[in-house]
């Protein structure tokens, strides 16, 4: 089963290049969080992969995220892992 995060993936793309960041620029800060990667990063941008809340947390701070925006991300995260669990049930 395929599971679509278009949502968070377009507001942390939009996020990224809204900070003036290309994804190896976050990946070269993501580079010690395990599970993280280019390839990572550009699935969940696409909508195809939603990071652990840890991994989460660390993409927030190599996306140098406003107050703003990293609560912004994080109830689109959140809203995402809900769906999720109410289709696994």
């Amino acid at each position: 089963m395929s599971t679509d995060y278009t949502a968070i993936g377009r507001a942390v793309a939009d996020t990224r290049k809204s900070n003036n960041l290309t994804q190896l620029q976050v990946c070269a800060e993501l580079e010690h969080v395990v599970g993280m990667s280019q390839g990572r990063l550009s699935r969940l941008e696409r909508g195809e992969w939603l990071p652990t809340a840890g991994q989460f947390e660390h993409l927030l701070k190599a996306l140098k995220c406003t107050e703003s925006q990293a609560r912004s991300l994080r109830e689109l995260a959140c809203q995402a892992s809900e769906r999720v669990a109410n289709v696994e049930r």
